[in-house]
């Protein structure tokens, strides 16, 4: 048994998602990936429970938030901030993560909260932004 290292996880872009998919590697420069649920909940207490709550989770949208570096010339990272300062459905395209075990996630996602590159004069210019898949993405287990 060994620990997960999060370089393992592969980050995958679609930088054509008006004609045919065109998936691009998302790692040059990137050094954080943090997977959220964003799980809505709902915590009700009932007469039986006296006075203690029970949670379902009644809804979710899984979030990816990914810092780093930025690196021009490698093309997931110039897809995404081509779309800086765009709007609507220009921010939409179709993501994939693949995890250590060969497990996948995708689907259609929304590029939010672009930002960067920023930092001192003598850093690397700091980016981060966050992918929000829209809708449940399709779950494949891995083999």
């Amino acid at each position: 048994m060994s620990f997960l290292l999060q370089y393992e996880n592969k980050l995958e872009i679609d930088t054509s998602p008006d004609s045919t998919e065109s998936f691009k590697t998302l790692a040059k420069g990137i050094n954080t990936m943090e997977a959220d649920p964003n799980e809505e909940q709902a915590q009700d207490r009932y007469f039986d429970g006296k006075g203690f709550a029970e949670t379902d989770v009644i809804g979710a949208q899984l979030i990816l938030s990914v810092e780093g570096h930025r690196y021009y010339g490698d093309p997931a990272q110039d897809f995404i901030f081509s779309k800086q300062v765009e709007v609507g459905p220009a921010r939409r395209t179709n993501f994939r993560l693949t995890l250590p075990d060969g497990a996948t996630f995708e689907g259609p996602c929304t590029i939010a909260n672009i930002v960067g590159p920023g930092g001192a004069a003598g850093e690397k210019g700091a980016i981060s932004f966050e992918i929000h898949f829209n809708k449940k993405p399709e779950y494949t287990p891995g083999p």
